[in-house]
């Protein structure tokens, strides 16, 4: 008997719920329909109720979203409006400190060319007077070298003459010597030649000393022509050493012209790189406010507001353009964010569709793909439609500059779970792939910073399974 009793407790359990006794065969079928077994809140609002509970929880957990997410959202609007005030402050002030110092620049640089101007004006004037001194020397010069030619001649004329002279004058005294020693021979007596060859001794005596005083004269006259000449080359040395000096200067100044030449054209260049930086902020700028202005509903929160946008596509067909790719790209690499095309239909009162993409891709494909996404979001018209649903998408990375070389065959597909976990895997067929490598290797796809998406869903409804996108 005791046997028994023993035998029948080890066979009664209690719940961990409920608490209730009930045999070890029957607990797993028990806990299955157990009403205190608790379950998470289907809003993911992070509470745990149980069973009996969770239908109550569910209608008031759904006020408080709703009002958790107008808060959430009039939080993001005004830290937007902070961040987008606090970056026009700082444009404010970087404008007018460029201003300030393209003001200052500007004065520089006309104070620079009013001094060239100066200095040009004065060194024309030297150069008109040097100019002008160098002629005056090349007269002078010319006019000397006239006198001395002159002279030369004159000297040459008088020596000839008194050579000749004296050769007269030696024949002639040859004659009468030879007269007189024939006289002398024939009038031993005679006293009267003796008389005549003094008298022309002194006249021979006088004209030599004539002869000499003349070519002192003209010795002297040339010694003053030689010594002015040297006087002149003097001036002429002096005049050059000035004029080379001069040249130097000449030289000084056009350097620092050429200086302030390129000064003047970096400046303006800076000014140029300014300007071009002070439009590209305004540019950034204005986006950002437009992308402020514009409703920011998150992807988990998508209601079907968000499905029934006016304008959407609605034959099945979308060409997604992503500006500002090289800033996306950038931004995806700091925080991994991810991009969401529009809204659009794969028919009238379709399916509706949105593409989801990670610039820089995700997990172990990170930093070298460009992860694509299509997903099903909740819509009006989803209770009326076949689920769940079959769906095949063609998508096209369009090259801007030979189209007919649109990128089909590079573009690969992986897909994930069932679970809604986000990491990829190779089974399902939900993820295509671009290589970063083909968008660095060919331009036309990234072109003026614009990268085109063309996306074509078709409903196949041939199975039902999940949803697929296939990339051709």
């Amino acid at each position: 008997m005791s046997n028994n009793v023993h035998a029948i407790v080890r066979r009664s359990v209690p719940c961990y719920f409920c608490n209730d006794f009930l045999e070890e065969r029957f607990l797993t079928e028990h806990i299955t329909q157990c009403a205190s077994v608790l379950e998470e809140c289907p809003n993911r609002c992070g509470v745990y109720v149980s069973r009996r509970n969770l239908e109550e929880h569910r209608r008031s957990c759904g006020r408080k979203m709703s009002r958790r997410n107008n808060q959430i959202k009039d939080i993001q609007d005004s830290v937007w409006k902070e961040k987008v005030f606090s970056v026009l402050t700082l444009l404010r002030l970087a404008i007018d400190q460029g201003e300030k110092e393209r003001i200052r620049l500007q004065g520089d640089l006309s104070r620079n060319l009013s001094l060239l101007h100066s200095q040009q004006e004065s060194l024309a004037a030297l150069q008109s007077s040097i100019a002008e001194a160098i002629e005056e020397y090349r007269g002078n010069d010319a006019i000397l070298n006239l006198r001395l030619n002159d002279l030369e001649m004159i000297t040459g004329d008088v020596q000839r003459r008194a050579s000749f002279s004296f050769r007269q004058l030696s024949e002639q005294l040859k004659l009468f010597e030879g007269e007189l020693t024939d006289e002398q021979d024939k009038r031993a007596g005679s006293n009267d030649w003796f008389k005549e060859l003094k008298d022309l001794k002194t006249f021979v005596a006088k004209e030599s000393v004539r002869a000499s005083d003349i070519w002192q004269e003209y010795s002297q006259r040339v010694n003053d022509l030689k010594l002015e000449l040297e006087m002149r080359c003097k001036d002429s040395k002096d005049l050059t050493s000035k004029h080379d000096i001069l040249s130097s200067k000449l030289d000084c100044f056009a350097e620092e012209i050429v200086k302030c030449s390129e000064s003047a054209a970096k400046q303006k260049s800076d000014l140029k790189g300014l300007k071009f930086q002070m439009k590209e902020n305004l540019r950034y700028i204005e986006e950002l406010i437009a992308e402020s202005c514009r409703p920011s509903v998150p992807y988990s929160l998508s209601s079907s507001s968000c499905s029934c946008a006016e304008g959407a596509s609605t034959n099945g067909r979308i060409i997604w353009r992503i500006d500002r790719y090289r800033e996306r790209m950038s931004e995806a690499r700091e925080s991994d964010r991810a991009l969401h095309s529009p809204i659009f239909y794969d028919k009238e009162y379709g399916y509706t569709l949105r593409m989801e993409l990670f610039l820089n891709g995700k997990g172990q494909w990170k930093g070298r793909h460009i992860i694509g996404c299509l997903r099903v979001e909740n819509g009006k018209w989803d209770p009326l439609l076949d689920w769940p649903c079959v769906l095949r998408a063609v998508v096209t990375l369009r090259d801007q500059d030979s189209p007919a070389k649109d990128v089909r065959k590079i573009v690969k597909t992986v897909g994930r779970d069932r679970d809604g976990s986000t990491e990829p895997d190779k089974e399902s067929g939900l993820y295509m792939f671009v290589p970063h490598t083909t968008l660095s290797r060919y331009a036309g796809y990234t072109k003026n910073n614009v990268m085109f998406l063309d996306v074509q869903v078709k409903d196949i409804r041939t199975s039902a399974s999940m949803t697929s996108l296939i990339v051709a």
